[in-house]
């Protein structure tokens, strides 16, 4: 089960879905890359993969008359339906009593009010990679190159915030999460110059945990920056 603190979150939700509304019996929800985000702390693995593996049934079935966008079944101990939001499927599987205003509530109003909440909170409250005041050394000689150099530990925090980002994503639209790595910085100046450089980790262990940026002699010429001046330096992500 996915424990990413979005997935927990809509977990949460689901229960106290549940503990509102008696007729459902279990729900969950999974990508449309049949990823498995959460259920109901009722609802176990086994019963969430058979239907699913009945989803991906239909699914490829239903190809041919257009995206299967929701499903509605009427069995003899109760009901299935299967409704898509924003790019998830919510399961509910309730009693034939279930009122279908109630089962219409929870699709068309609770959950997509809930994910939008969520989504908010997201890009709000999650700590995006901030910009560092960083001090000049300049690299000079033939090997000097066009990148930059900044510690290891800045790149190392900006990537795992980068991360944070990205799993949240992955877990909203179903995406494989694959790690940002941090190669490019920009730069700008107090005076307002500002460009793009590669970067890399400070190869010189004498100035490392020293909050030091080093630059080639003619990225500095450029942005007419010498040895000691403080610069304002950004991930680009």
């Amino acid at each position: 089960m996915n424990r990413d603190p979005y997935a927990i979150a809509l977990n949460n939700a689901l229960t106290e879905i549940k503990k509102a509304y008696p007729d459902v019996k279990n729900s969950f929800l999974f990508t449309k890359n049949g990823t498995i985000i959460t259920g109901d702390q009722e609802t176990d693995t086994k019963t969430m993969n058979n239907i699913l593996a009945s989803f991906q049934t239909m699914k490829e079935k239903a190809k041919v008359i257009g995206n299967l966008k929701s499903l509605h079944i009427n069995g003899k101990n109760g009901k299935l339906t299967l409704s898509n939001i924003n790019d998830m499927y919510l399961v509910l599987a309730t009693s034939k009593n279930m009122d279908k205003t109630h089962i219409y509530s929870i699709t068309h109003v609770i959950l997509p009010t809930i994910l939008k909440t969520l989504e908010t909170f997201a890009h709000t409250h999650l700590q995006f990679p901030s910009t560092k005041n960083l001090v000049v050394d300049t690299l000079s000689g033939f090997f000097a190159g066009d990148s930059v150099q900044i510690d290891a530990e800045i790149l190392v925090d900006w990537t795992k915030n980068t991360d944070s980002r990205a799993r949240m994503k992955a877990v909203l639209t179903g995406e494989q999460n694959t790690q940002e790595i941090i190669d490019h910085v920009r730069i700008e100046t107090f005076g307002g110059n500002s460009t793009l450089c590669k970067v890399k980790e400070i190869n010189d262990q004498t100035l490392k945990g020293k909050n030091m940026i080093r630059i080639p002699e003619k990225v500095c010429n450029t942005l007419e920056i010498k040895k000691g001046d403080l610069v304002k330096v950004k991930p680009l992500l």
